[in-house]
């Protein structure tokens, strides 16, 4: 369902975030992450991943480190949200990053916002010559900034997919000591969080993989960011610095 649903006018269900490793993944985490599986004719027409509490409240699965949530379904699948949370056992469904195509469950939304997307479904340098027509300044200004690293720190090094583990501790380190300079919560206090990042990073296959990429200078990591991977998207992650 999610390699094919850009072909059906639903991009957005291939979002990482509701892929079932993800889900895998927080169940070997968190207490209570269910998938309920809705079947027309016998045949699966949806899924629906939720974490379960003992008085039957549910959340989104990672609910506060999940970017995209809801249910994932065939074309054309319509539901009733009230119907669906009843047949899982749940008096209410908690989530903060609504996916779009979700009708259903919109109603009850507190908030609408947009999402920052970057198309590169033509390439690298087709997406960089848009983005010089449509933002010139910011573009000249971005690349300079390379250039000048590069003049300062020594020789400029993208990894687009790092697999050394030292990598990934170094921008949870980074992180950690950011969310306590701006005297926000750090996330990664969390032993659940840290092992949800641990088996994020160590897994890679074709339709899944955790994708840590790093931004090197003189030989040095200067930026991080890890994030989630599907078939056709990245997905950002919180996890950046």
């Amino acid at each position: 369902m999610q390699s094919k649903a850009h072909l059906h006018g639903s991009p957005e269900l291939a979002n990482p975030f509701l892929s079932p490793e993800f889900t895998l993944a927080m169940g070997r985490c968190r207490r209570g992450v269910r998938i309920a599986v809705v079947r027309e004719d016998g045949e699966p027409a949806a899924f629906f991943a939720f974490q379960r509490s003992v008085t039957g409240v549910g959340r989104a699965v990672g609910l506060g480190v999940s970017d995209s949530q809801g249910l994932v379904h065939r074309p054309g699948f319509e539901w009733d949200a009230r119907d669906l949370l009843r047949a899982c056992g749940l008096s209410v469904w908690e989530f903060d990053h609504l996916t779009g195509g979700q009708e259903p469950f919109e109603a009850e939304a507190s908030g609408s916002f947009p999402s920052p997307v970057m198309d590169v479904d033509q390439g690298y340098e087709t997406y960089l010559r848009l983005l010089r027509e449509r933002s010139p300044k910011f573009t000249r200004t971005t690349l300079a900034k390379d250039r000048k690293l590069g003049r300062d720190a020594g020789e400029v090094r993208y990894v687009h997919d790092e697999r050394d583990p030292e990598a990934l501790a170094t921008l949870m380190e980074w992180k950690s000591a950011q969310y306590r300079r701006t005297g926000r919560s750090d996330r990664f206090a969390h032993a659940w969080i840290n092992r949800l990042a641990q088996q994020l990073f160590h897994t890679s296959s074709e339709p899944f993989a955790g994708i840590l990429s790093v931004l090197y200078a003189g030989g040095k990591p200067v930026a991080a960011h890890f994030g989630l991977r599907s078939e056709r998207v990245l997905a950002w992650s919180p996890g950046s610095t």
